[in-house]
C-alpha cells in the first residue's frame, strides 16, 4: 500500500505487483537461484498486503457488506493458508524439489484469492462505500 488513490486501487496495484514477481519466477529454469530471490520478494509483499487488508479492508468488508463477516472471515483463512505456504518455502532453496511445488501453490492460492477479490469483493465494496470511505481507508 501506500501507492496513493482509494483501497481498492492501492490492492489493485499490489495484486499486479505480485503477478509480476510471480511471472518472473516462472520465466526462470527450475533451480535458477533467481527463483528464491523472487519468491522472498513476494513473501515480504504479501505479508505487507496481508497485514493491511486486515488491518483496514477486512472490518471494512464487514461493516459495509450485508455478508461481510463470511466474506472476511473467507479472505483471512485464505491468509492463513498462504501464510504457511511462504513459511514452508522459507525453508527451501531453489534447487530444492519441494520448492517447485509450494511455489505453484502458493501462486496458485494467491491467484485465486485475488480473483476473488477483484470479481467479487472489490465491486461491492465499491458499491456500498461512498468515494470517500474509500479514499480515507486507502
Amino acid at each position: 500500500m501506500g501507492h496513493g488513490g482509494n483501497v481498492i486501487d492501492e490492492l489493485v496495484t499490489d495484486h499486479h505487483e505480485v503477478e509480476e514477481l510471480f511471472g518472473k519466477i516462472e520465466a526462470l529454469a527450475p533451480g535458477e537461484k533467481n527463483r528464491k530471490v523472487y519468491a522472498d520478494q513476494v513473501t515480504m509483499e504479501l505479508i505487507r498486503h496481508s497485514v493491511a487488508e486486515e488491518e483496514y479492508l477486512y472490518p471494512a468488508v464487514r461493516e459495509h457488506l450485508v455478508n461481510g463477516n463470511t466474506m472476511a472471515d473467507r479472505e483471512i483463512e485464505d491468509h492463513s493458508t498462504a501464510e504457511q505456504l511462504m513459511k514452508d518455502l522459507e525453508r527451501c532453496e531453489a534447487d530444492d524439489p519441494e520448492f517447485d511445488r509450494l511455489i505453484g501453490e502458493l501462486m496458485s492460492e494467491v491467484r485465486s484469492h485475488i480473483a476473488e477479490e477483484e470479481e467479487t469483493l472489490f465491486p461491492q465494496l465499491r458499491v456500498a462505500c461512498s468515494e470517500k470511505e474509500l479514499n480515507d481507508l486507502g
